[in-house]
């Protein structure tokens, strides 16, 4: 841990600039993708395509989003250990702030590289199936509940680094400034957890109305019951 200690303040300064850029960028436009499964299938698969056929994919993944997560959450899991917060003796907002920070960090850890492997590699192609294998994922209770409180961590972790962004940054000087920008924290926070949860339950929506049509179309009307719907539409239809 010698390096880590010798550039301590390098490290965290590339630490949160990864935490906002690419990270929460990516954030964004994830979330922003997914909520596309609002207006259904072929808009969600349309948008996932086009991101599918970028040049140099794997090189963007991996410069990106791949080598920038594992640095922020190396730095992030050593921060976190040998940081010390006790919010129940010094019950201050920023205590609490932090530990939320560190333990949604956590969380949020092993909740994206989960949907990140699964999705990628364990699962069908994204380019044809990322539609279909996230209503599989939420199919299971547990995996739905999962998925929630990882969207809510994530979006908190993302939210609060960013206001502790604009402070270590020299954004934000001033009490005012720091106060306008922790109410804009809680906007972004508030904001990106409903596009999360309203875009993860729009593949669950769809899945039951699937099923319905499903199973809708697999009904066919009994033998003996057809002489008698007929007549009742000639009924109605001479008036009878």
């Amino acid at each position: 841990m010698g390096i880590l200690t010798r550039n301590y303040f390098l490290m965290r300064k590339l630490h949160q600039l990864t935490g906002v850029m690419p990270l929460g960028v990516y954030l964004i436009v994830h979330l922003l993708v997914n909520s596309y499964a609002m207006q259904g299938q072929e808009a969600f698969m349309a948008k996932v395509e086009l991101l599918e056929t970028l040049p140099f994919l794997p090189v963007i993944e991996f410069s990106l989003i791949w080598a920038p997560l594992i640095y922020h959450s190396i730095f992030g899991i050593w921060v976190g250990w040998i940081a010390k917060s006790n919010p129940l003796r010094y019950p201050y907002a920023r205590n609490w702030n932090f530990m939320l920070q560190r333990w949604t960090g956590f969380f949020m850890l092993f909740f994206v590289f989960y949907h990140g492997i699964t999705q990628r590699f364990l699962m069908g192609d994204p380019a044809h199936e990322a539609f279909n294998n996230i209503v599989h994922v939420v199919q299971s209770p547990l995996l739905y509940a999962f998925y929630l409180v990882g969207i809510v961590a994530t979006t908190y972790h993302f939210a609060n680094g960013l206001w502790e962004f604009c402070i270590d940054w020299g954004v934000t000087v001033s009490m005012r400034s720091q106060y306008a920008v922790g109410v804009l924290s809680v906007v972004v926070f508030i904001a990106l957890t409903a596009l999360g949860y309203f875009a993860l339950n729009a593949f669950r929506i769809d899945e039951i109305a699937t099923k319905h049509e499903i199973s809708q179309a697999h009904v066919a009307p009994a033998p003996h019951q057809a002489p008698v719907v007929q007549d009742m539409r000639e009924g109605i239809t001479h008036g009878r």
